[in-house]
């Protein structure tokens, strides 16, 4: 962007008035050093006493440690995931994935991310430090880039990475997003280098830079990313155009930004051609068989449903946490009053959000001195972009509590339906409110710089009086400030969702609660005007000359710091690593299961539903439920029109057992086992994993569905197909049978007899996109059986059947990454050998002069 900060500043001298502690060539790599000391003392349980943090999320990662663990024992790369489902693709649903030795420049980042590690002593979530560190660096370097002054740019990495919701993350073990956000700032610099001119080496670091946003395949931060970057090309666009500039180096730069993109993407190809080709099997890209009860009219096609994906979504009113982070009930955060005799971590949370883990704070310092850069630098055309992309950003987050925007975006723009939790988007304005905050305080020093009496020096003189004021009045007061409080949310209307968050209806304890959120609104408010009064009366004292910079730098950092870890502190609940290890110690349950060495699969209920875990293929026991946020629609389909309370259904998914916390007992079901907490019931309507079926009918999709849900049919006798497949089927005879030889993960072997050309159904999900059957070596067709399941015609004899799952997209894109990776990298090569023989040519000559 042609203006902006740093052309105002380039041409004010840096301040000589004040003597640095650091020298000046020293400053930016002492910053950087400040900045990963930072993260280490915020994270010093994880580094220094070896805890770990243990959410659902964890847990759920953890699950597949064992699948990827086997594959890699088997020197496979992990492609299918059969312990969920009915089986169901793994790397392409992004559940977990292999060693990408192909990916040279991703393994190169592993060997940095290692040495990293090392440094933290090995932390067992070190490695996201890593992207925390990265991220901290590039805010700084884009902002100094901006406005050429390091205490502000130190600040707004500061203010950046440790915005509450932002810090968060690695509490709840979202582990994905930091890695996609973290090389936002540093694409922002590769592209204004490149929007000076063309320069290869450039070129090549925002492809690689790209690149290594792709890799964490969060899909949602990065479409959040490009978008951010898609703003801020359109807009210097439109700006040139506006203002009748020329135009062409925009276009020039978009075309680079494209071209980088392509490149990237074939970098990553492996994974994101296995997503595509995944992508129209999935919930996220095709529609539902039957509109499911209450979905609103908004949903469009091949995407989620409307008020799935509106789930979390930001009330306007929640922006009143941006000042007072306990103004919702805060979230996640601990508790230790009357009613515990120990500390105790509670949820008192009651917006209109199912939960949250802690409010969107970004710190009282950071947002007072942003709204102050906004004003002040409106003009420029960085500060202008920051601000339309803030309010956008805000706008689509708001989700459907005030939906004018979200429902554009949602119908109209592409991928956008894809995406759930539209809150999440708050991360672009997590990121600029920092750095407009460093535009905010770079705007007084500056006129320090210029040596000049200004009327700022008397309005923060006023303003510090009337924060020294208010703040005594709301201790004096405090009183009415809890009334006025108490208006906007009276413990009648406050009490039900404060129930909810803390598990109970007792009205004495929900009092408890609400006089506790109380009590931490006034602590936000002291504590809030407390450190407003500091920062603005450094910075008054700053501007007459009283305080120096080392001075007013370390009151403005130390003031940033405490506003945020105040409330980034409060959801941190460190674990000792055994308590994520004992979640997997091998339940008596599990054990009794791992007893029998036959082909089954199970299915989990808890108070009559089944859980959202995969906590069972941790022990590689197969499941036929589990969690995926992005399952396939054939499953959905199934769990949707039939559910999952079927014994039909059981009986073609393999079911054999099902483990629940009640010992029920009937016609169907079986007590086999009593454990502490688990029965083990045996079906006895339990179906071979393999069978011949007499013969086929063709039915409708939704009939098929309605046909299982009614339990209408035998499945031994027929098998329902969507297309006639036209192929003569006689009935299995005596001495036709089936016997498995081998299961793997993504191969399975079977002997089968067939007493003429016999349908062999197979309790496994069907996926056309990789998985092929050859009988006896000779390749043959897969047929879809009853809506979900696979099928094949075994003509007259012994055969062997084999089934392989090897996806074009994962092996084309394979081998691309590899020589893309191979010329990325050699280009880069080549520039910094180019670069260092003229360093070492100048060094010469200026030696001989």
């Amino acid at each position: 962007m042609a203006k902006n900060a740093k052309e105002q500043a380039r041409n004010i001298k840096a301040i000589a008035v004040d003597r640095s502690i650091i020298p000046p060539k020293y400053q930016h790599v002492a910053a950087v050093v400040l900045l990963f000391l930072s993260i280490v003392i915020f994270f010093a349980p994880l580094v220094f006493d070896g805890k770990i943090f243990v959410s659902a999320d964890s847990i759920g990662s953890h699950s597949w440690e064992t699948v990827q663990g086997d594959a890699k024992a088997q020197g496979i790369f992990p492609l299918w995931n059969p312990y969920i489902f009915c089986g169901m693709p793994g790397y392409a649903s992004l559940s977990f994935s292999g060693e990408r030795l192909f990916d040279l420049s991703a393994v190169a980042l592993g060997y940095i991310i290692t040495i990293f590690q090392y440094i933290v002593l090995n932390a067992s979530q070190g490695w996201v430090l890593f992207y925390y560190l990265v991220f901290a660096a590039g805010i700084y370097t884009l902002t100094f880039s901006k406005l050429n002054n390091k205490i502000s740019a130190l600040i707004a990495a500061l203010g950046a990475t440790f915005s509450t919701r932002i810090i968060v993350w690695v509490m709840i073990s979202h582990l994905t997003k930091m890695p996609v956000m973290c090389w936002f700032p540093w694409i922002i610099l590769c592209l204004d280098k490149l929007r000076m001119r063309f320069d290869w080496k450039y070129f090549l670091g925002l492809v690689l830079l790209i690149h290594f946003s792709f890799l964490p395949s969060h899909m949602q931060m990065i479409f959040y990313l490009f978008l951010a970057l898609g703003l801020y090309l359109l807009y210097d666009l439109l700006a040139a155009i506006i203002k009748k500039t020329d135009w062409k180096p925009v276009l020039r730069l978009i075309g680079s930004l494209v071209v980088a993109i392509g490149v990237a993407f074939a970098m990553n190809a492996d994974q994101y051609l296995s997503v595509l080709e995944y992508g129209s099997y999935s919930i996220r890209g095709s529609a539902p068989i039957v509109k499911t009860p209450g979905e609103d009219a908004k949903t469009q096609a091949g995407g989620l449903g409307y008020e799935y994906a509106t789930e979390w979504s930001f009330a306007p009113g929640e922006m009143m946490t941006f000042v007072l982070p306990s103004w919702y009930g805060f979230g996640d955060h601990e508790y230790s009053g009357r009613l515990v005799s120990h500390p105790v971590h509670v949820n008192t949370y009651w917006g209109p959000q199912s939960f949250v883990d802690s409010p969107n704070y970004m710190g009282i310092i950071i947002l007072a001195f942003a709204l102050i850069g906004m004003v002040r630098y409106r003009k420029d055309s960085f500060v202008q972009y920051m601000v339309i992309t803030i309010i956008i950003a805000t706008l689509i987050s708001f989700g459907r509590e005030f939906s004018l925007v979200f429902d554009l975006m949602f119908k109209y723009f592409p991928g956008f339906n894809k995406f759930r939790v539209p809150i999440t988007i708050l991360v672009l304005v997590q990121i600029f409110l920092p750095i407009l905050a460093a535009y905010g305080i770079t705007s007084f020093i500056v006129q320090r710089e210029k040596s000049e009496k200004t009327k700022d020096e008397k309005k923060l003189k006023y303003a510090v009086y009337g924060l020294g004021i208010f703040l005594g009045l709301t201790v004096i007061g405090r009183s009415i400030f809890e009334s006025v409080y108490s208006g906007f949310f009276p413990l009648n209307e406050a009490g039900p969702h404060l129930a909810r968050a803390i598990g109970t209806g007792d009205p004495g304890v929900i009092s408890e609660f609400y006089n506790f959120v109380v009590d931490s609104i006034m602590f936000d408010l002291y504590i809030g005007l407390a450190l407003l009064l500091i920062s603005f009366g450094s910075i008054w004292l700053f501007l007459k000359g009283s305080l120096k910079v080392p001075m007013l730098t370390g009151i403005l950092i130390l003031a940033v710091v405490i506003d945020l870890w105040r409330v980034d502190k409060k959801p941190m609940e460190p674990q000792e690593k055994r308590v994520q290890t004992n979640l997997f110690d091998t339940p008596d349950y599990a054990s009794y299961l791992l007893k029998d060495k036959t082909l089954y699969r199970t299915l989990e209920f808890e108070n009559g539903q089944p859980p959202y875990s995969n906590m069972l293929a941790y022990w590689r026991i197969q499941s036929a439920y589990g969690y995926q946020g992005v399952k396939m629609r054939q499953i959905q389909d199934v769990f949707d029109v039939v559910g999952l309370a079927n014994p039909l259904v059981w009986g073609l998914m393999n079911v054999k057992y099902i483990i629940s916390d009640r010992s029920d007992s009937n016609q169907i079901l079986q007590p086999v086992f009593k454990g502490k907490n688990r029965f083990i019931l045996y079906n006895r309507a339990e179906l071979p994993r393999a069978f011949f079926v007499n013969r086929y009918e063709v039915a409708g999709a939704l009939d098929i569905l309605n046909n299982m849900k009614e339990m209408k049919f035998d499945p031994r006798d027929v098998a329902f197909v969507l297309e006639d497949p036209k192929l003569p089927i006689e009935p299995p005879k005596s001495g036709a049978e089936v016997q498995y030889t081998h299961y793997g993960i993504q191969d399975l072997e079977v002997r089968a007899t067939a007493t003429g050309n016999n349908l062999l159904f197979l309790s496994e999900a069907y996926y056309p996109q990789g998985w092929k059957a050859f009988i006896d070596g000779k390749e043959v067709e897969i047929f879809r059986l009853d809506y979900l399941f696979r099928g094949v015609v075994v003509p007259l004899g012994t055969h062997t059947l084999s089934m392989k799952f090897e996806p074009t997209g994962f092996y084309l894109g394979k081998n691309l990454s590899l020589w893309i990776n191979i010329l990325a990298i050699g280009g880069l090569g080549y520039f910094g050998y180019v670069w260092g023989m003229n360093k070492k040519k100048q060094q010469r000559n200026s030696f001989n002069q």
